[in-house]
């Protein structure tokens, strides 16, 4: 569907450049330039906001319009919301998504090239004792991922990452320019380790149509410490130290766990 008007178009404060908000003559939109082109299909599942329309700009930019909510992304304490995991859990079992995907050309990412892409493309990680340390240890305990299991992943879902509207108090996961075919463990594990209390742990992925079994746990503890891996990297990459020092510290106490 084509929009059949000029936009005046405001970038949004932390969207990397590719966001902007604009009004219509109806109401407040917010755009994404050169958005995943699975986005529609997301929305139709129901976990993204409404897809209004797309357009093509003379640039050869694609434009893509939804709704402007009213809300604001969730704080670390409002990330045990049942709600998340509902969404994580429709998102995983979409096979419509995992077929959309495959037919774009996409094909599932192994848990071991997750780790190198992360580790080798980090300098910081690699001249890190702990951390390099940890690396080792999990190239040693690498998990498998049988066809079967593949699905649909986020690949980033910090709590920015969620939006809520304030007046249905509805939440959407939002910014899917990180997506791939991988193990649900990359989402459900960064969620556990990051903002769920281990006492809810058993609860959470029992919730989620998982047996918190051995081999379970073990996939949490492995693409567990993968996300603060990634989340460490991302830190360092925008040079928040601070948040990089939490999330290593956070790493430190989760390796205690297992």
């Amino acid at each position: 569907m084509m929009a059949n008007w000029d936009l005046d178009m405001v970038p949004v404060k932390g969207g990397s450049g590719n966001a902007y908000t604009a009004h219509t003559d109806e109401s407040r939109v917010f755009i994404k330039k050169n958005a995943n082109p699975m986005l529609t299909s997301i929305y139709l599942e129901g976990i993204t906001p409404r897809v209004l329309w797309t357009k093509r700009t003379a640039e050869g930019d694609m434009l893509s319009a939804q709704p402007w909510i009213n809300g604001h992304t969730l704080t670390s304490q409002e990330m045990e919301d049942t709600q998340i995991n509902q969404i994580l859990s429709h998102l995983h079992k979409s096979r419509k998504l995992v077929d959309s995907y495959k037919k774009l050309g996409s094909s599932a990412v192994q848990p071991g090239s997750l780790l190198e892409n992360i580790y080798g493309g980090s300098l910081a990680l690699q001249n890190n004792i702990f951390l390099s340390g940890i690396v080792e240890e999990m190239r040693k305990q690498v998990p498998t991922l049988y066809p079967e299991e593949v699905t649909v992943v986020h690949g980033d879902v910090n709590h920015n990452n969620w939006l809520v509207d304030d007046e249905t108090k509805r939440i959407y996961l939002v910014d899917w320019d990180t997506v791939f075919l991988s193990d649900p463990m990359v989402d459900m594990a960064y969620i556990l380790a990051h903002y769920i209390r281990p006492v809810n742990w058993s609860r959470w992925l029992t919730y989620s149509g998982y047996q918190p079994r051995k081999n379970v746990m073990e996939k949490v503890a492995w693409y567990g410490k993968l996300s603060f891996l990634r989340q460490i990297s991302d830190d360092l990459a925008k040079g928040k130290l601070r948040e990089v020092n939490e999330e290593i510290l956070g790493l430190r106490n989760f390796c205690k766990l297992f």
